[in-house]
């Protein structure tokens, strides 16, 4: 009939209009997203330049910090040096020592021998001295003679005695000094060892925002492209919604008021219900490893942000490290940023269609380079993650893959893209649940459809 004619052409026309609608919502969200990828890039290269500033600082406190481990190492062999030469005078000192006090000894056994003839308790007695032999001014001087020597002998000991202490002061004063050098030294090599993370952590920064740039540039680079793309296919849609008006104003002349009012009904409610954003036709994907073991970060991850103080626009898959990852659609490398001699972070980048990149950090191995065609499913490399492994960078706590999907050049939630059937349920959002639960629904409307139920 007309009436089957009429609605048939209208619900054709109106899948021509929310086509064109979706596809002039990507087009100005990529026109959008263009300047808001050239605004991105001005700001990240001052953000890199400022960092590169910070890392260079840091850089000059690396090295004011080796040279004055250097001057204290050498500060300590210096005292080292000195504490053993004074250690050796010492005991040389100290022999010395012990053979005047023997010389003394036998000197005093000596002169208490000599004494005794001319000495009692009391002192000098007189009846001794004249009954020594010679007269009594030989005596007499023989007297202060042994005086002088007792006291010359004992002011040697004193001296050597005092020097030893001297010594000995000088050599503890030393050894405090020498422990004092060895207390700076561990301080100094903490401080590099402090400055050494820090410096490693601002480095990945800065490859971490390189990155950012990189596909910031990769997506302005194709954008011309991708313009032109979707510029024809709305051309396409135009033509096609004008060609489609224009049959379906010969076909309702022959409608009754009636049926043009339910035509229109039904129209403007299909239209009503339509939501450009959400039909936008995105690029399904696969995914790169599976989920079986769970997700442990979302994409605005609250925890993430709690645990580590930065965004978190990505995925985080949990996957034992030297897990494959695959290709989850067909495209082109854009990037490989990996040292199989660094732990410094790591990760691969990936053109596909429709306006969308797939970035994969963390990896500890890669199978492409740079200009490589890869397929749905092909493998591109091997995940890791485990800390101060291979590839891991700074800001990780485990094994998994670090996944981002870029649409039109901004960051966007990789599970819009992702069938979330082999997701464990009790590791998703709620969000999430919800969206399940409707795809549950949907599945059982269809079933039940087929059944005639």
């Amino acid at each position: 009939s007309v009436l089957t004619e009429v609605v048939q052409q209208s619900s054709l026309l109106l899948q021509f209009k929310q086509k064109l609608a979706q596809i002039q919502y990507r087009f100005t969200l990529l026109q959008e997203n263009v300047e808001s990828a050239k605004e991105s890039i001005l700001d990240l290269d001052e953000a890199i330049t400022n960092l590169e500033m910070v890392i260079a600082n840091l850089d000059d406190q690396i090295t004011d910090a080796n040279k004055q481990i250097l001057d204290v190492k050498s500060q300590k062999e210096r005292k080292s040096m000195e504490v053993e030469a004074l250690e050796e005078d010492i005991q040389i000192l100290e022999l010395q020592l012990e053979d005047q006090k023997v010389l003394v000894g036998e000197l005093m056994t000596l002169l208490y021998v000599k004494r005794d003839i001319y000495f009692d308790d009391e002192g000098v007695n007189p009846v001794k001295v004249l009954a020594s032999p010679g007269s009594v001014s030989e005596t007499l001087q023989k007297i202060t003679y042994l005086d002088l020597i007792e006291a010359e002998n004992q002011s040697q000991i004193n001296k050597m005695v005092t020097l030893s202490t001297d010594l000995s002061y000088k050599w503890g004063e030393l050894r405090i000094k020498k422990e004092e050098l060895e207390a700076l030294d561990v301080r100094l090599a903490d401080e590099l060892t402090r400055l050494e993370g820090e410096r490693l952590a601002q480095e990945e920064l800065l490859d971490e925002m390189m990155g950012e740039r990189a596909v910031l540039e990769a997506m302005l680079e194709s954008a011309d492209e991708r313009e032109d793309e979707l510029l024809n296919e709305i051309k396409i849609y135009e033509k096609n919604v004008k060609m489609m008006e224009e049959k379906l104003a010969g076909s309702t002349g022959l409608l009754s008021e009636d049926q043009k009012m339910l035509i229109e009904k039904i129209e403007q409610e299909m239209l009503e219900n339509f939501n450009a954003e959400e039909a936008a036709d995105f690029l399904e994907l696969d995914w790169p490893v599976s989920p079986g073991k769970g997700l442990t970060a979302f994409f605005n991850d609250s925890g993430y942000v709690a645990a580590f103080g930065v965004d978190h626009y990505a995925l985080d898959i949990r996957a034992n490290s030297g897990t494959t990852i695959f290709s989850p659609a067909d495209g082109v490398v854009q990037n490989v940023v990996f040292d199989p001699t660094s732990t410094k972070y790591a990760y691969i980048l990936i053109a596909h269609r429709k306006g969308v990149m797939t970035l994969y950090g963390h990896i500890s191995a890669t199978a492409v380079s740079v200009g490589d065609y890869v397929t749905r499913g092909q493998a591109i490399g091997f995940t890791g993650g485990s800390p101060k492994s291979i590839g891991a960078g700074v800001r990780t706590t485990g094994p998994h893959l670090h996944f981002e999907v870029w649409q039109d050049g901004v960051r966007t939630d990789p599970l819009r893209y992702l069938s979330l059937e082999e997701v464990p349920l009790d590791t998703l959002p709620e969000e999430y649940l919800d969206k399940i639960q409707k795809l549950l629904e949907a599945q059982i409307k269809e079933i039940q459809a087929a059944m005639g139920l």
